[in-house]
């Protein structure tokens, strides 16, 4: 299982998808599991500029893993000071969804550079982009 960022979601949307979006793709065609998280969808929608019901409704069709409380924030504050201590700036939104991803213990599929740099503070799993 694994967690799809929206920067992968934002590339399959697109009119020309790179390779993250095609990826994607290929996994759904499979019924390959995987999952998103709330921030994720809010990430995607209040992007779009056209289409929002008919991608809301697209999106709503995956299993969605959650925060399980208040120790997820916590874990999410603790991956936003260990990265500020190495000097490493990540938003309060990527510092979550690695957060729910290790609670969950899935992986991340993602284009955002800011993942890699917490899986190296952390072990944070992420799903290799593929080579075209």
């Amino acid at each position: 299982m694994m967690l799809v960022d929206s920067s992968v979601w934002i590339d399959f949307f697109n009119s020309a998808p790179g390779r993250a979006g095609d990826e994607l793709r290929e996994m759904i065609r499979d019924a390959e599991p995987f999952a998103l998280t709330g921030v994720v969808v809010t990430e995607i929608l209040q992007g779009l500029t056209r289409d929002a019901r008919r991608i809301e409704q697209y999106l709503s069709q995956w299993e969605m893993l959650e925060p399980r409380g208040f120790r997820t924030y916590r874990e999410a504050a603790a991956i936003f000071r260990l990265a500020r201590s190495k000097g490493v700036s990540l938003t309060t939104i990527d510092a979550l969804i690695a957060a729910i991803a290790l609670e969950h213990r899935v992986s991340v599929f993602t284009l955002d550079r800011d993942f890699s740099r917490i899986a190296r503070l952390t072990g944070l799993p992420l799903h290799p982009i593929p080579a075209r």
